[in-house]
């Protein structure tokens, strides 16, 4: 059973509604564009994996999507929590977009 559902972050819908909101021709836009990219990148990779999840047994699985915990002082994030009653998996998604470099001196 989906205990938390999955929904598109606020960060996504700001980023959405600024670039709505600037001219084309703003000098910041390609940067809020590629920060807009990143982050729908993050959300479609953590969205694939609801398929799959879609095939666990609803009265045997709690499932919890973007948790945000407390750890005094800090807080922290979990992409996906399954809990059962033997135990708990912590599910961290990456899906990157862009390019990689990497430097052939790094030793």
């Amino acid at each position: 059973m989906i205990v938390k559902p999955r929904k598109i972050p606020l960060s996504i819908r700001k980023l959405e509604a600024l670039i709505r909101r600037l001219p084309p021709y703003h000098p910041k836009l390609p940067l809020i564009s590629d920060e807009l990219n990143k982050k729908m990148a993050g959300y479609k990779g953590e969205s694939s994996l609801d398929f799959y999840l879609g095939f666990l047994d609803p009265k045997q699985y709690f499932i919890f999507h973007d948790l945000r915990l407390r750890d005094d002082p800090r807080f922290f994030q979990i992409d996906t929590l399954i809990v059962t009653k033997s135990y708990l998996l912590i599910i961290e998604v990456k899906n990157i977009a862009g390019t990689i470099h990497f430097d052939p001196l790094f030793s």
